[in-house]
C-alpha cells in the first residue's frame, strides 16, 4: 500500500473537522483543508456540518462526543456562536465575529482569521500597506474585519463608503477608539487619490453591477476584490481595462484557511497544495 492510499484511510485514530453554517453545500474548504491533512501526513478529516440556528446550544456537546477537534464557522453563525464558546481572542472580540474554533483542553477557543487572511493574501502579493493611503468600500461583517487588520499595518488613511452612513459611522468610531490618531474619512474629495481600493461588499458576485462608479476605480492604484468567485468581477473588469493592477479574493480565502489549519495543528500549512485545490474547485486548474 502506497503512501498515498494510506492518507486516504479513516479509522479510530483520524481526527476530524469541519464546517458549520447554512447553507454549507457550496463550501471549498472540506477538499481543501483535507488535501492539507494528506500532504503532511496527518490522519485528518474536514466536513461540512448543515446546521439549524435551534441546534447550536447543543452542538459543543455533541461535537466533544463525535471528537470534533476544530471547525470553521460561516455564515449566519459567526456571531451567533460565541455565547458558547469558553475564551473568544483579542481579535474575534473586537470584530464580535469568529470564524474558526478550536477545542483544546476541555476548552472551546474562538478565533478570526479573516481580516489577518486578508493582509497575508496582499503580503504574498508583494504588496505593501505601509503608509498605503486605503479606500474601503464596505462596512459589514468583511469589511470591518478587514479595517480592523488594516489598522494595524502602519497605513496612512482609510476612506469607508457604505451604503449606510450608520454602519460607515459605527466602524469609523471603533477605528477611531483602537487607532486614535489614524485618519479615518467617510467621504472623498475631487482631488483625492487612493493606494489601494478594496470592495469589500458581495456586490459583484451574482449580478453584473460595480460596486464603485469609474471615477473610483480611476483614482486608485490597484484594485482588490474579495470576491473569489467569480474570479472576474465586474470591478476587476473595470480594472483590467484600465490596466490598473488588481486580485480577487481566491488569495483572501486561501490565507484564511492557512491560519485555520495551523491554528488547529501547529504545523505550517501547505499553502501550494491548498491553492491548488481552490484552483481545481473554481475550475481555473
Amino acid at each position: 500500500m502506497n503512501g498515498e492510499q494510506r492518507n486516504n484511510l479513516v479509522d479510530g485514530n483520524t481526527k476530524l473537522y469541519g464546517i458549520i453554517g447554512n447553507p454549507v453545500h457550496h463550501s471549498f474548504s472540506p477538499h481543501m483543508q483535507t488535501k492539507a491533512f494528506q500532504a503532511i501526513g496527518l490522519n485528518a478529516v474536514y466536513l461540512p456540518f448543515l446546521i439549524e440556528e435551534y441546534q447550536l446550544p447543543a452542538l459543543l456537546d455533541a461535537f466533544k462526543i463525535a471528537g470534533v477537534q476544530g471547525f470553521n464557522v460561516t455564515v449566519p453563525y459567526k456571531e451567533k456562536i460565541i455565547p458558547f464558546l469558553d475564551k473568544v481572542s483579542i481579535a474575534a472580540q473586537s470584530l464580535g465575529s469568529v470564524n474558526t474554533v478550536l477545542y483544546e483542553n476541555d476548552t472551546w477557543h474562538g478565533f478570526s482569521t479573516d481580516g489577518s487572511g486578508f493582509v497575508r493574501s496582499l503580503e504574498n502579493a508583494g504588496i505593501s500597506l505601509k503608509a498605503k493611503k486605503i479606500l474601503l468600500v464596505g462596512a459589514g461583517g468583511a469589511g470591518k474585519a478587514i479595517a480592523l487588520s488594516l489598522i494595524h499595518q502602519e497605513i496612512a488613511e482609510i476612506t469607508i463608503l457604505n451604503r449606510t452612513k450608520e454602519k460607515t459611522e459605527i466602524l469609523s468610531s471603533l477605528i477611531n477608539k483602537i487607532q486614535p490618531e489614524l485618519p479615518v474619512f467617510t467621504s472623498f474629495t475631487n482631488s483625492s487619490r487612493f493606494d489601494i481600493l478594496v470592495n469589500s461588499t458581495s456586490v459583484g458576485m451574482k449580478d453584473n453591477q460595480c460596486p464603485v462608479a469609474d471615477n473610483l476605480v480611476e483614482i486608485s492604484d490597484r484594485v482588490v476584490d474579495i470576491i473569489y468567485n467569480p474570479p472576474q468581477t465586474p470591478l476587476i473588469k473595470k480594472a483590467l481595462k484600465k490596466e490598473i493592477p488588481c486580485m480577487n479574493g481566491i488569495d483572501m480565502l486561501l490565507y484564511q484557511g492557512v491560519e485555520a489549519f495551523e491554528i488547529w495543528t501547529g504545523e505550517n500549512a501547505p499553502v501550494n497544495v491548498m491553492r491548488d485545490s481552490l484552483l481545481n474547485s473554481l475550475n481555473l486548474l
